[in-house]
């Protein structure tokens, strides 16, 4: 097998687009940090703000890095997609029952990495000898 198949290319996408979308939250949480006002718990809020967005730039760096890997990755590769697919399951999980719907799409996007990251065709690919 000397081409990615198909569904690790799709997973590779997946990853992504979910650390681009980190990436944009993690930016708005910034921006929401640099314009609230500061009142009597204000600094409180601006440092959970901040302490999020570090958070989800970290997620976002370790997706991107995955992603990045996949053309000639190991087994640590898949199994770190694996970890990132779940985080993002359970993650969008608690959104989806705190808030709203919206957060239907993490879920669907998490348990599509998770599934197609555990997959023969992602396991052949990641088992194969690299250069």
């Amino acid at each position: 097998m000397s081409q990615m198949p198909g569904t690790v290319r799709s997973v590779r996408a997946v990853l992504l687009a979910v650390g681009v979308g980190s990436v944009l939250a993690a930016l708005g949480f910034v921006v929401a940090a640099a314009t609230l006002e500061t009142g009597a718990l204000g600094a409180l809020v601006v440092g959970l703000l901040l302490l999020a967005a570090l958070l989800l730039g970290v997620f976002a760096a370790a997706a991107i890095a995955i992603a990045w890997k996949f053309t000639n990755g190991g087994d640590a590769v898949r199994t770190g997609a694996v970890a990132i697919g779940a985080l993002v399951t359970s993650g969008s999980a608690s959104g989806l029952v705190a808030h709203s719907g919206a957060w239907g799409i993490g879920v669907a996007a998490g348990l599509f990495v998770t599934v197609l990251s555990t997959g023969d065709a992602s396991r052949e690919w990641f088992d194969l000898p690299r250069r």
